[in-house]
């Protein structure tokens, strides 16, 4: 059940429409940023799917960590489709083969691809005549539906080479500007610093080329509610209101713990035909359970003394809060903060939802933060500040103490009153 997205895929069908009617003049290139679990690759499928129902042809490719790879992933592509006698790619034969003289036969590519002449032993690949094929491409889908296109998507952008992305921004530039009347248009997604991760490989302007939709962490009230409730309604199943809020307030509306917390109490329920609070209270002490074992417990044993100390100071604070209250909190000056907080924005654990503000991708973290960190703290190798010591700082910071968090277990001591 895809809640919430209602507003940002109103806006991606009419884009495609726009594309189709008009071509590169109206595309709007889309990456979707947002920590994991918020539902950027469901919505990215969506997008795909609304795409292949409106004649586009879709190509979803995938970002890999350590190599470059999204331009032989593509000619790959067109090896396969064109082995399969499909018309549009066996059309555009000729401008594939043309990309970077590499040979697209039945069994796949004949050469490797770099963007760079000489680069591992690779043939060099040129923007423009990588535009130039995607172009060719849509034009030949548009003479089996003529209000198709192509849509390219990539995700986890933020794991892509600097080669890759630095190839893509360029090819897509160079559609705007030799063939703005191509039905092409791109989508993304990668995690919050993938804008950052674009300039780092020497994209200018990242968000003039791009535009970037931040998906929320936490769905409105009343769309986590719809994404609990739809499901199992045309399953015939309804839930007590009061069920559903347990659900909505102990995910904290994170869409990837909504599905988690929804499921494991539809699999405990007892049925036949509703969901009740008594469900919830035995469905609880299993999420919490997983969610240790599977997820934040590994997580956490696998960082480093500092990264769980600057965690446990922003648990303090509810998971968020600016970076000038951090380096109080811990008694240490921003630039020697700069370096954990980079690495766990890498890692995915904390992003920047504004400008000097710090938040936990994932909001039930904090409690399990607080639950735990006194424990690492007994075994770290170097000497770490005591939650007692950074709440007597943050109140000097505040004028007032930090706000209180849950710190018993993951999800709290009354999670299921």
């Amino acid at each position: 059940m895809l809640a919430g997205r209602d507003p940002l895929l109103r806006a991606l069908r009419h884009s495609l429409g726009e594309v189709a009617s008009v071509g590169r003049g109206r595309a709007q290139d889309v990456i979707l940023l947002g920590p994991r679990g918020v539902g950027k690759t469901v919505t990215l499928t969506t997008y795909g799917q609304m795409a292949v129902a409106a004649g586009f042809e879709v190509v979803n490719l995938q970002a890999v960590a350590g190599r470059s790879g999204l331009v032989g992933s593509l000619l790959q592509r067109a090896a396969s489709h064109r082995a399969s006698h499909s018309g549009p790619w066996t059309r555009a034969k000729r401008a594939f083969d043309r990309v970077a003289s590499v040979n697209v036969g039945m069994a796949g590519m004949s050469a490797g691809v770099s963007r760079h002449a000489g680069e591992s032993g690779g043939a060099t690949v040129d923007a423009s005549t990588l535009a130039e094929a995607l172009a060719e491409l849509a034009l030949q889908v548009r003479h089996e539906t003529p209000n198709g296109g192509l849509l390219i998507t990539v995700d986890e952008l933020q794991v892509a080479s600097g080669d890759d992305l630095a190839l893509l921004s360029a090819t897509l530039h160079r559609l705007n500007v030799d063939h703005p009347g191509s039905s092409v248009v791109f989508a993304g997604t990668g995690l919050p610093h993938t804008v950052e991760v674009l300039r780092a490989a020497g994209v200018t302007h990242p968000d003039r080329l791009f535009r970037v939709e931040h998906l929320s962490v936490s769905l409105a009230p009343p769309d986590a509610t719809y994404a609990i409730v739809e499901p199992a309604r045309r399953a015939g199943v309804a839930w007590h209101p009061d069920a559903a809020a347990t659900i909505v307030r102990v995910s904290n509306g994170y869409p990837a713990h909504l599905q988690l917390f929804a499921d494991t109490v539809w699999s405990v329920a007892v049925g036949p035909d509703s969901i009740g609070v008594e469900d919830v209270a035995r469905a609880l002490p299993l999420v919490e359970r997983d969610l240790t074992r599977r997820t934040l417990g590994p997580r956490w044993d696998r960082m480093h003394d500092r990264q769980m100390e600057y965690l446990a100071a922003l648990a303090l604070h509810g998971g968020r809060t600016s970076a000038r209250v951090l380096s109080g909190t811990l008694g240490r000056r921003l630039q020697e903060l700069s370096w954990i907080r980079q690495g766990l924005i890498e890692e995915g654990d904390v992003y920047a939802p504004a400008r000097g503000q710090v938040a936990l991708a994932v909001p039930i973290f904090a409690p399990f933060i607080l639950a735990h960190y006194e424990q690492g703290r007994d075994t770290s190798e170097i000497e770490l500040l005591t939650l007692e010591a950074m709440r007597r700082n943050a109140a000097q910071v505040l004028g007032a103490d930090p706000p209180a968090v849950a710190g018993r277990g993951v999800l709290g001591p009354d999670s299921a009153s």
